[in-house]
C-alpha cells in the first residue's frame, strides 16, 4: 500500500509518473511487467521468452535496442533471427503479439514508438499439430528420470521429473499451460477439478474419475505435489525441457508434414519430439476423450470450450 500512497501523492505533481522517454526496449518491457504484475501476478512469466530472445538479439549484434527501432523492417529481421534459433512459428507469433501489446502500453508513458510497429504479419503457424495416444502418455508417465539421467545433477533430474509430471497431469486435466501453473488444492473437491481459465474466463470442470486418461496416475501426481502445479516456471523454459524429455523418452520417429508454399506442395519429415509442446497435452486429452466415445458436451465442459468449432479444432484422428 505504501507504493500506492506514493503514486497518489506524486501523480498530483507529475501525471507521467511512469516516464519511459529515455528507456531501452528491455527496460520498457520490464516496466510493463512491473506495472501489470500488480494486477496479474504471473504476467512476468508470460513475457519471459520475449525477454530471453530480445537479450539474445542484443548480444548477437552488440547493440541496445530502443522502442523506436521496432518497425516494420525490424520485424523481418527479428522473425528470421528467432527462426534461426529453432523457435516454432507459433511461439514467434506469440512473442510478436506480446511485444506489440507492450509497445501499445508504453506509448502512453512517453516511450518513443514507431508508427509502423503494428505492421507485421506473423509467420504461419506450424503446419501440423499432433496428439498423443493413451499408450504414449503412459510411456511418458513411467519414464524413469532418475535412471536415465543418473549422471546428471540432482537439480536437473528434479526439473525433468517435474516437467514429466506436469505434462502427464495436463493430459489428464485438459488445461492450457497458463491454467495448469495456477492449480492449487482449492481447485479440487474430491474427484472434481474446477478452474476459471485465465485466457477466456470460462469455468472448466473435470470429473477425474470419468474423464482423465488415467485417474490413478492423476491422483498419484497430485498427491506428490500437494495438489499444486509440478512446474511453475515460464512456458519457454517448460517447452525447452519438454523437447529434451520427449526426445529421450524415444519419440524420434519422423512425422510426415505436407504444406503448400507459394503454390507448391512441400513435403518434409520432422522428428515427433520436436512437434510436442505444452499445448499438445490439451490436444491429447480432447482427442482421446472423443476416441473413447465420451459425450461431446461433457468434454467441452472439461476443456472450457464455448463452441463446437473451437473444440473440433483440437481433435486429431492420427
Amino acid at each position: 500500500m505504501a507504493d500506492f500512497k506514493n503514486y497518489l501523492e506524486n501523480s498530483l505533481r507529475n501525471p507521467f509518473i511512469i516516464d519511459l522517454k529515455e528507456c531501452s526496449l528491455i527496460e520498457v518491457v520490464l516496466a510493463c511487467v512491473k506495472a501489470k504484475s500488480r494486477r496479474h501476478p504471473r504476467y512476468g512469466q508470460y513475457i519471459g521468452s520475449l525477454l530471453y530472445n530480445l537479450r539474445a538479439l542484443e548480444s548477437e549484434y552488440r547493440v541496445t535496442l530502443r522502442p523506436i527501432q521496432v518497425t516494420d523492417i525490424f520485424w523481418g529481421y527479428f522473425i528470421s533471427f528467432c527462426q534461426s534459433r529453432g523457435l516454432k512459428n507459433s511461439s514467434i507469433g506469440t512473442m510478436i503479439h506480446r511485444l506489440k501489446a507492450v509497445l501499445s502500453w508504453a506509448s502512453k508513458y512517453n516511450a518513443p514508438v514507431s508508427p509502423t510497429y503494428c505492421e507485421v504479419i506473423p509467420p504461419k503457424s506450424d503446419p501440423k499439430e499432433i496428439a498423443l495416444s493413451a499408450d504414449d502418455v503412459s510411456r511418458i508417465a513411467y519414464f524413469d528420470v532418475d535412471r536415465f539421467y543418473a549422471r546428471r545433477r540432482k537439480d536437473f533430474r528434479d526439473t525433468m521429473r517435474r516437467v514429466r509430471d506436469h505434462f502427464v497431469l495436463s493430459c489428464n486435466l485438459y488445461q492450457r499451460f497458463s491454467d495448469m501453473v495456477r492449480i492449487s488444492p482449492e481447485c479440487f473437491e474430491r474427484n472434481i477439478f474446477r478452474i476459471v481459465q485465465q485466457k477466456t474466463g470460462a469455468v472448466a470442470v473435470v470429473n477425474i474419475d470419468k474423464y482423465a486418461i488415467d485417474a490413478k496416475t492423476t491422483y498419484r501426481i497430485l498427491e506428490r505435489y500437494g495438489y499444486s502445479a509440478p512446474f511453475t516456471s515460464t512456458i519457454g523454459n517448460y517447452n525447452r525441457y519438454l523437447h529434451l524429455l520427449m526426445r529421450d523418452v524415444g519419440f524420434t520417429e519422423p512425422v510426415r508434414v505436407e504444406e503448400r508454399i507459394d503454390g507448391r506442395l512441400v513435403v518434409s519429415e520432422i522428428p515427433k519430439w520436436r512437434m510436442i509442446s505444452s499445448h499438445t497435452a490439451r490436444r491429447t486429452a480432447i482427442t482421446i476423450g472423443v476416441l473413447r466415445g465420451h459425450n461431446i458436451h461433457a468434454l467441452k465442459r472439461c476443456s472450457g470450450h464455448s463452441n463446437l468449432k473451437c473444440f473440433d479444432a483440437y481433435v486429431r484422428d492420427e
